[in-house]
């Protein structure tokens, strides 16, 4: 009787010399053997094959199918959660999450996962992957970057400062960077610290709005009127109806004792914002200066209901409140102001000439390179 080639090994055992064969019976043998079994298939063969003709979901299937049989392959999950970023971002994520942090493919899966957090708005869970990605790579531009913005957004300016610095030395000829550290020394009340950043990205980028708008604004709060007034009336040609250049324009000739020239540009931005707060501010402030006390109670009082936890508003309404005879109702604005005040947990500094989002930068999360 023959004997079944799917078990040669038993009948090594039963006969030795049986194993003393030619190189051609052996192969015959390891061919047969083949036979016997189920062959596995190739997934990531088809995936590339697949790939190659532009089929992306048969890639997907055959990845995931690859990732079955294989579920410690980093690779394959870091080629599958990058086909699936934009159609399944939250199946991408799951993922790249089951990479464990002692696997070498760990930092580049970290690095895609914090790009989806941040696409997807998850400050809060990208913070920490971010955090993680800096400690092994500290010279990377975008997660620094990345890292100062969130912190930004979540209201750390102190935090946020130290990776600002850094990636503006990772990446010295971005112009947006010397922004968001300008903005991080303003909401930290360091106007001062706000010059050189702003003066840098002007350098780098001399038709960049939001930088010269913010060095008029920080001139402005640092008593450097020829500087503001140089880069207000930049930005007032560049764009004509923008609010901010023209207010600060008018805060200027008040400043500089030109009530006439004030007057008439606080006119030119309400006629474009007629309910701009900051030009409502100035407006009943010269009203003040001329002892006008009821018109510029009159000018605020009906913002009031958009405004009612504003400090620098009702700091305003209050003084004229108070000039206008009505002593009970400013008492009531000032103890709202030091409520809030206390409730803040940074003080809040009086800005009445604050940029307005024209002279800010758009906080969009920077994805890590």
């Amino acid at each position: 009787m023959r004997s079944n080639p799917c078990h040669s090994d038993v009948q090594s055992r039963r006969f030795p010399r049986a194993v003393i064969v030619s190189v051609p019976v052996c192969a015959l043998s390891l061919w047969f053997l083949a036979g016997c079994g189920t062959q596995t298939p190739d997934h990531l063969a088809a995936a590339k094959g697949s790939l190659k003709r532009g089929d992306r979901g048969e890639a997907i299937t055959a990845l995931k199918e690859h990732l079955k049989a294989h579920p410690d392959s980093s690779s394959t999950r870091l080629q599958l959660a990058d086909l699936l970023r934009e159609s399944a971002p939250e199946e991408a994520i799951s993922i790249l999450s089951a990479i464990p942090p002692e696997d070498p493919l760990r930092i580049p899966a970290m690095q895609q996962l914090a790009i989806l957090r941040l696409l997807a708005g998850q400050d809060a869970e990208a913070e920490p992957v971010l955090r993680e990605v800096a400690a092994a790579d500290p010279d990377n531009l975008g997660v620094q970057l990345s890292l100062a913005e969130i912190l930004f957004r979540k209201d750390d300016p102190s935090a946020a400062l130290p990776y600002a610095l850094a990636a503006a030395r990772l990446g010295p000829d971005r112009a947006q960077t010397y922004l968001l550290i300008a903005e991080i020394q303003d909401e930290l009340h360091n106007h001062a610290a706000m010059i050189e950043p702003l003066q840098t990205a002007v350098r780098i980028d001399p038709s960049y709005y939001e930088a010269r708008s913010n060095l008029a604004y920080a001139a402005l709060r640092t008593g450097d009127l020829a500087t503001a007034r140089v880069q207000a009336e930049w930005c007032h040609q560049a764009k004509p109806r923008d609010v901010f250049a023209i207010r600060t324009l008018a805060t200027i000739a008040r400043d500089e004792g030109r009530f006439d020239d004030a007057r008439l540009l606080l006119k030119e931005a309400l006629a474009l914002q007629p309910a701009d707060l900051d030009s409502r501010i100035l407006e009943a402030d010269l009203l003040l200066f001329e002892r006008q006390p009821q018109a510029a109670y009159d000018r605020l009082k009906d913002l009031y209901e958009q405004h009612a936890t504003t400090v620098r508003y009702l700091g305003v309404l209050a003084r004229a409140a108070a000039a206008s005879g009505r002593r009970e109702e400013a008492r009531q604005h000032y103890q709202t102001v030091e409520s809030l005040l206390a409730k803040s947990r940074r003080p809040v500094e009086p800005r009445e000439s604050a940029p307005t989002d024209a002279g800010r930068r758009e906080a969009e999360p920077t994805p890590p390179q």
